[in-house]
């Protein structure tokens, strides 16, 4: 059971905490969303399935969010209680720095169970589904380029309009205008037609209309008209080639970056990249108590001091920022040498090593000059005796 002491210092993050991750979120959510708009747009898709679409991707923000608004809500946090004096009260009924810690690093490994399951399964899954559904999406071009009280232009050259298009899939009012040949343009005209999806694709059956030929010929222009009751005209042909789907390595699952099938062509083709996506997402649980560990040395380990702690506050955020950067310089370098995957797990425990012992009270120079002293103690007793 969690006392009473614990409670308050997991609420004082805990709020900050979901504050940030909104707020966070909501950014790079609409940054997402832009990105989704234009191709919604263009295949005539509704509201609905675009929100759908950029909720399907809020996984993998989080992923991203996380560990930066756990940062925020930790130093956030430290900084309230220190102003309010609450942390020179706790220190002087008894409490430890590594008591106060505590309830933040529960915190901490709260969160970082959440980025693991986003990063195994949820996340990889979200993108997945928006990945399947854009491609469902352009592949049904036949009802994007029919929309009604719309000049439509699904290719270079090609001009589709329908005046109505009713509830029972009656189209009435057809014009479609095939310029891919300037020098014989070919328009067709219908009252009224049906969009029928067959084995070999799509097809636009016309009824009650004609087809106007225009060809150029010894400098003039001759024009023939045939009149039909009844036109088939086959969409098939302006359907983009069937490009092979395959998922990058962020739609993968783990096992699939570690582990892809024989006939996975693009994991043949990139596996070092594949490998160092797997490695990010493992080493991504230690991520959140590297900012922990940095915002609780910058400053539990202060003393109090009325004029507020911003330099402090400056100086934990370009420590984080410098830490968050080189890991993803690590992550580039484990692309090309898969050797240096290693350095990704080391380095964020070295962060908390370092910070574990600032909070504990000790320096870097308590623990690095007997290790000097005891090297040089070697090398005296190595070196030739002066007396001999």
């Amino acid at each position: 059971m969690m006392s009473g002491f614990t409670r308050y210092i997991l609420w004082q993050a805990t709020g900050p905490l979901l504050l940030a991750t909104l707020a966070l979120t909501g950014i790079i959510w609409l940054t997402q969303a832009l990105r989704l708009l234009d191709v919604i747009i263009a295949q005539g898709q509704g509201a609905g399935t675009y929100f759908f679409l950029t909720l399907l991707s809020i996984p993998s923000v989080l992923t991203l969010v996380l560990p930066i608004s756990l940062f925020i809500g930790v130093l956030y946090s430290l900084h309230r209680l220190y102003s309010d004096s609450e942390l020179v009260v706790m220190f002087s009924a008894g409490i430890s720095r590594w008591g106060v810690a505590k309830p933040l690093l529960m915190l901490t490994g709260i969160v970082s169970v959440v980025i693991f399951s986003l990063n195994i399964y949820i996340a990889p899954a979200g993108l997945r589904e928006v990945k399947k559904r854009l491609y469902e999406i352009r592949a049904d071009f036949a009802s994007a380029m029919i929309r009604e009280g719309a000049f439509n232009n699904p290719i270079n050259g090609l001009t589709v309009y329908v005046r109505n298009r009713k509830l029972d899939g009656t189209i009435e009012g057809i014009l479609v205008h095939d310029n891919r040949d300037p020098v014989e343009p070919v328009t067709y005209m219908a009252e009224t037609g049906n969009l029928v999806f067959s084995n070999t694709g799509p097809r636009l059956v016309m009824f009650n209309g004609n087809i106007q030929r225009s060809s150029k010929e010894d400098g003039g222009t001759s024009l023939s008209l045939l009149y039909f009751d009844k036109y088939t005209y086959d969409l098939s042909q302006f359907a983009s080639g069937g490009s092979t789907q395959y998922y990058e390595g962020r739609e993968r699952y783990l096992t699939d970056l570690l582990w892809p099938e024989p006939d996975d062509v693009y994991a043949t083709n990139y596996r070092p990249r594949l490998l160092a996506e797997a490695h990010d997402r493992l080493a991504g649980i230690l991520y959140p108590f590297m900012l922990t560990f940095i915002a609780l040395a910058s400053l539990i380990s202060a003393e109090f001091n009325r004029r507020g702690y911003a330099v402090r506050l400056g100086m934990a955020a370009v420590v984080a920022l410098g830490a968050r950067l080189v890991s993803l310089v690590l992550f580039s370098t484990t692309v090309t040498y898969t050797e240096a995957a290693l350095a990704m797990y080391l380095f964020p425990l070295t962060i908390c090593v370092v910070a574990a012992a600032s909070i504990s009270g000790l320096r870097i120079s308590r623990l690095t000059n007997p290790l000097l002293g005891l090297i040089a103690t070697r090398s005296k007793a190595a070196a030739p005796g002066e007396g001999a």
